[in-house]
């Protein structure tokens, strides 16, 4: 399956890779789980499930209103915390027990220029929060939610924390998920891609994307997917073989770069790994 197939990264593709699934029948009682932006969407979806399994899942939400909203009536052992990880304070304050997996799933999509403690809102978001968030919680293992999006951008360290002007949300947010990968990689962690999954974020922030691909957009279940699935082999590694950390897309690994030009140097990914440590340092 190519990486840049749209009906790979559609519900079809889903479907299609779907077949050759197993069944998610890991016993997750006595797991510990944390997600980031777990109200909505992917991140509600993977909690659910994850519960469902058996396991403690700590919702980290920006809005306690709407995580408890989110939870009502959702059956598992579902706890909230109050998480903005985009506030490098917020981070620093959270306070739940150390996860065996930790999800980073919180994300957005700007369309103006925006910053929160002096830096600009999208690299904090994905990038330097769940950074610190790792370093405050150290659990396990950690997955990242990236995107498929990073396809079309190479590891710009400057462009990443600084985007140019005029400034091009959707750009500024492909950068960032190309530095998760990187970071997830350089650490020993998991990432991976959901797909085009529907969600209130897609709903709000891509709109002529939805109004295109709607017919084939995945459901945040079937975009939950391969983060269920991850979680349950780290957090139950007694069950079955754990993986070797990759950039999963439908439980299989897929490839970093579609292009040549995408790779850079290793001295760029210093550069990142440098520059994102400094930044939450200065939190």
């Amino acid at each position: 399956m190519h990486p840049l197939d749209p009906f790979g990264f559609g519900r079809p593709g889903f479907l299609r890779h779907a077949r050759s699934f197993s069944a998610i029948d890991a016993d997750l009682r006595g797991r510990t789980i944390a997600v980031t932006g777990a109200n909505s969407g992917l991140g509600l979806a993977a909690s659910a499930a994850l519960a469902a399994l058996g396991a403690t899942v700590w919702m980290l939400c920006r809005d306690l209103a709407r995580g408890e909203a989110a939870r009502a009536g959702l059956p598992g052992d579902l706890r909230l915390a109050r998480l903005d990880v985009a506030d490098l304070a917020s981070v620093r304050a959270l306070d739940v027990p150390t996860p065996d997996v930790l999800v980073h799933n919180a994300g957005m999509l700007a369309a103006t220029r925006e910053t929160v403690g002096g830096l600009e809102r999208t690299v904090a978001t994905h990038v330097v929060g769940p950074y610190l968030l790792d370093e405050r919680l150290r659990p396990a293992a950690s997955i990242w939610v990236a995107s498929g999006g990073m396809y079309t951008q190479r590891l710009d360290v400057d462009a990443t924390f600084s985007p140019p002007d005029p400034f091009d949300g959707v750009a500024a947010y492909a950068r960032c998920k190309r530095a998760q990968v990187v970071l997830a990689r350089r650490s020993g962690q998991h990432a991976m891609h959901p797909g085009w999954a529907d969600s209130p974020g897609v709903a709000t922030s891509l709109p002529r994307f939805r109004r295109i691909t709607k017919s084939i957009l995945r459901t945040p279940d079937e975009g939950a997917d391969t983060i269920v699935w991850l979680a349950a082999l780290l957090a139950a590694p007694l069950t079955r073989p754990v993986p070797a950390p990759a950039f999963w897309f439908d439980r299989a690994a897929a490839p970093e770069h579609v292009f040549p030009w995408t790779k850079v140097p290793v001295e760029d990914e210093d550069r990142l790994i440098a520059r994102v440590r400094e930044a939450a340092a200065r939190a």
